[in-house]
C-alpha cells in the first residue's frame, strides 16, 4: 500500500510538509514516495494528504496506476474539451 509521485510532478513542495509519515522526499526529477513509508495517510486522515494538496492533474498515482487526481478533477474541464481547445490554439 503505497502511492507513487511520476514524472508529471513540478517539484512544487506542497505535499512533502503534510506527509505525516515523511514518505516524500526530494530527488531528481521530481519528488518521490518512499513505499516503506507511505500508509496512504490510513488512521491519519481520511484522504491521502498529498493528493489532496497537489496541484497537478495526475501527479500522483495508486499502486494500480490509478490517478488520485485524474484529467479534468481539479479544473472541472472534462478531458476531451481541453484537448479540443488545445488543438484550438495550437492552429492559430
Amino acid at each position: 500500500m503505497a502511492l507513487q509521485i511520476n514524472q508529471l510532478c513540478v517539484n512544487c513542495w506542497a505535499c512533502e510538509p503534510l506527509c505525516p509519515n515523511t514518505a516524500i522526499y526530494e530527488a531528481k526529477p521530481h519528488f518521490l514516495i518512499d513505499p516503506m513509508k507511505c500508509t496512504e495517510c490510513a488512521g491519519d486522515h481520511d484522504d491521502p494528504q498529498c493528493a489532496a494538496i497537489c496541484p497537478i492533474e495526475g501527479a500522483i498515482v495508486d499502486d494500480f496506476g490509478v490517478a488520485l487526481n485524474p484529467p479534468g478533477s481539479l479544473t472541472g474541464i472534462p478531458p476531451e474539451r481541453m484537448a479540443r481547445a488545445m488543438a484550438e490554439l495550437r492552429s492559430h
